[in-house]
């Protein structure tokens, strides 16, 4: 069911996006009324400097609910 990805600058030690993955997980399914076990998380890490095309190029055909203004 819900698959969260995360992309963000590099830098996160594994533990980092592990507890934080794992905070997700805990909030959709007290949202969503799942079972743990349908909800995944990935991250992807992408340099400062590709931010805006790659996030552009990922996202075309999202559904963005709440946008970054940087």
């Amino acid at each position: 069911m819900p698959h969260l990805s995360v992309k963000l600058y590099p830098g996160r030690t594994p533990e980092v996006k592990q507890a934080f993955a794992e905070k997700l997980q805990d909030f959709v399914v007290k949202e969503l009324n799942c079972e743990p076990n349908v909800v995944s998380v990935s991250f992807k890490e992408i340099e400062a400097d590709q931010w805006n095309d790659v996030i552009e190029g990922e996202t075309a055909g999202e559904e963005i609910v709440i946008k970054a203004d940087f």
